[in-house]
């Protein structure tokens, strides 16, 4: 009878062991996998470490978190989601987990809970704050949250200055949210900072012909309802006759630019609706058609 216990015990305590070492297997071999950068094996067995460790009421996070991680970088962000959510309820790296999350739910189509994850992120890791501001500054640019996207971008430029990208999309934004003189000098110092660089230099293009644009539509607008008014007379009219003029250099600065950047953006939209209008102001009517021709 005693011998029959002990068999039993000693057959428990192998099944016991063989299940560890399969966990401990399994989580070997997908850290292989995602050395290899084959992520679709490396998810599978860390998911399925994951379960072979709680069969044993044993709990490895690092798995659980790098399963979520390699489906995300599949794609998959609908196996990520669930695994990433466990990593970060467990406390796992939790900044750089919380922000995995939020891009998984950015492929997911949810811009609003990527946000509130980011956010509380930041709040809760102040230390890592400089990290949430660029996954926030490049979620607000890419969901066209483009005011919000100022405001992260020039934390960030504050916090990290001289690096292109970051200058690059700040001055975007400035431009998306009509702030054209803001724009005009972040593009420019970054004509000085980086000679030759042709984002910048098309955008400096395209802001100064905006800027231009506006300043013409505003003064026209004014004169037109002054005349409505009965407010017009002689002097007002050459008044408005010199401002445009002096307005309308801005035109020209602005063409020079954006016809040089044509050739490195022969079909950049925005560059080519931009010399549309740029060409209509300035009456050239056959280059106005030109640009028409190559419109989407």
């Amino acid at each position: 009878m005693k011998k029959t216990i002990l068999s039993i015990l000693s057959l428990l305590l192998l099944v016991v062991c063989a299940k560890a070492q399969n966990a401990d297997v399994l989580k070997s071999d997908a850290i292989s996998a995602e050395s290899q950068e084959q992520y679709a094996d490396a998810a599978r067995l860390f998911e399925e470490a994951h379960a072979a460790y709680q069969a044993q009421d044993m709990l490895d996070t690092a798995c659980v978190y790098r399963a979520g991680m390699n489906y995300a970088k599949l794609d998959q962000y609908d196996k990520a989601k669930p695994l990433l959510e466990e990593a970060l309820a467990l406390n796992y790296n939790y900044g750089r987990t919380a922000r995995l999350l939020a891009d998984t739910y950015y492929g997911l189509k949810d811009p609003v809970k990527a946000e509130k994850i980011l956010l509380a992120g930041k709040e809760k890791l102040p230390e890592e704050a400089i990290e949430f501001d660029k996954k926030l500054a490049y979620l607000y640019f890419n969901t066209a949250q483009y005011a919000k996207a100022v405001e992260s971008f020039k934390t960030v430029n504050e916090a990290v200055p001289g690096k292109k990208n970051y200058q690059y999309l700040y001055g975007f934004s400035l431009e998306r949210t009509q702030k054209y003189d803001e724009a005009i000098a972040v593009f420019q110092a970054m004509q000085e900072q980086f000679p030759g660089d042709k984002r910048s230099k098309k955008m400096l293009g395209v802001t100064m012909f905006e800027k231009t644009d506006a300043a013409n539509e505003a003064e026209v607008a004014r004169y037109e309802a002054a005349k409505k008014a009965n407010k017009a007379n002689l002097e007002s009219y050459v008044g408005t006759r010199e401002r445009l003029e002096q307005i309308n250099k801005g035109y020209e600065s602005a063409r020079v630019i954006l016809e040089e950047s044509l050739q490195e953006y022969p079909k950049d939209q925005l560059l080519i609706g931009s010399l549309y209008k740029l060409y209509k102001k300035q009456f050239k009517e056959d280059k106005a058609e030109q640009m028409k021709k190559r419109m989407n």
